[in-house]
């Protein structure tokens, strides 16, 4: 589970880190200090007793806080992601389970929305204190066929990291990527990115991401259902409507983007995160080398171009549910 890591992570720079300064800074001063030798150099061996009493002490807390994390985490995180399995089954049901999941991503992308705005305010006026978002590539296939590799929709991943740490100090952590081995269906292999594909989502097509996305992202999968910190997936697959279009988002009613596997669809991962984060297109011509531009543009080495953002797009996407502290 991350947040335990999470947790360790903090214990070990908030907890451990300072305490080894300390204890360093002690035996050096324990080993520069001068033996008072009237009393057989007893200064030394407090100031000995002092750090070794310390150390001992300092490992018992840390080793117990870190078992009781560690044992309390997994055990609840387990729990949670198994109830969080269940109901993402449920939304995978057909049209039902399509509706309530809209619903589910509206109601808290809004409340998170409401929550994030003091970050939203700062990080209009220039302040950005570091966030993190979390991204899991799918890649799906065609008659059991993957549509491409990890190496080669790694550098679209690669690519969104360099931007959204540049521009938006928001760290984009990669978790990983599945191979689902279940043939995908035509209705995912194939999106309409409109208002036709925004309903068809609910139908067979949205069912089988939703499937896949609670086998693949079981860590965490409670978060999909609170929307804070939801893992955004990004699925490759065979072919996106229109023509012109290689990648596409429905905004916030879901949990993932859809890219092609050429090379341009790749690159247009930190755009369709973009849209994820209630990012709309910039269209003017001034806009080009803006990262919602809506033509992605890359270059001789297949690098995207338009890597740029404004003021206000950098705090709306650190504003997003999946734009977070831990």
């Amino acid at each position: 589970m991350r947040i335990c890591t999470e947790i360790q992570t903090w214990i070990t720079e908030t907890i451990s880190r300072p305490i080894e300064s300390w204890v360093n800074r002690e035996e050096r001063r324990c080993r520069e200090q001068p033996c008072n030798w009237w009393c057989l150099c007893c200064n030394k061996w407090f100031c000995w007793i002092v750090v070794i009493v310390v150390k001992v002490v300092t490992w018992v807390i840390e080793t117990v806080t870190r078992l009781v994390t560690e044992v309390v985490c997994t055990v609840v995180g387990f729990v949670l992601d198994l109830v969080s399995f269940l109901v993402n089954i449920i939304l995978s049901i057909p049209i039902l389970g399509g509706i309530i999941r809209t619903i589910l991503n509206w109601v808290t992308e809004i409340i998170w929305r409401i929550i994030s705005l003091p970050d939203f305010i700062l990080s209009l006026a220039g302040v950005r204190i570091r966030k993190k978002m979390y991204v899991k590539l799918i890649i799906l296939n065609n008659n059991g066929v993957p549509h491409t590799t990890e190496a080669v929709a790694i550098r679209g991943i690669q690519t969104a990291q360099e931007v959204f740490n540049t521009q938006c100090n928001v760290e984009l952590i990669y978790t990983g990527v599945c191979v689902p081995q279940l043939v995908t269906n035509d209705m995912a292999n194939n999106v309409e990115c409109g208002a036709g594909g925004f309903f068809s989502d609910w139908w067979i097509g949205g069912s089988y991401y939703e499937l896949v996305s609670a086998d693949c992202a079981f860590e965490d999968g409670w978060k999909r259902v609170v929307g804070y910190g939801a893992e955004l997936i990004v699925f490759v697959i065979n072919d996106i409507t229109p023509r012109t279009t290689v990648g596409c988002s429905f905004s916030a009613t879901h949990n993932y983007v859809v890219v092609e596997p050429i090379i341009q669809g790749i690159q247009s991962i930190a755009h369709e995160i973009g849209h994820a984060c209630l990012l709309p297109h910039l269209e003017d011509a001034a806009d080009v080398d803006n990262l919602m531009f809506p033509r992605i543009r890359v270059d001789g080495a297949g690098e995207l171009i338009n890597r740029g953002m404004n003021n206000f797009q950098i705090a709306s996407l650190r504003g997003s549910r999946h734009c977070t502290f831990i």
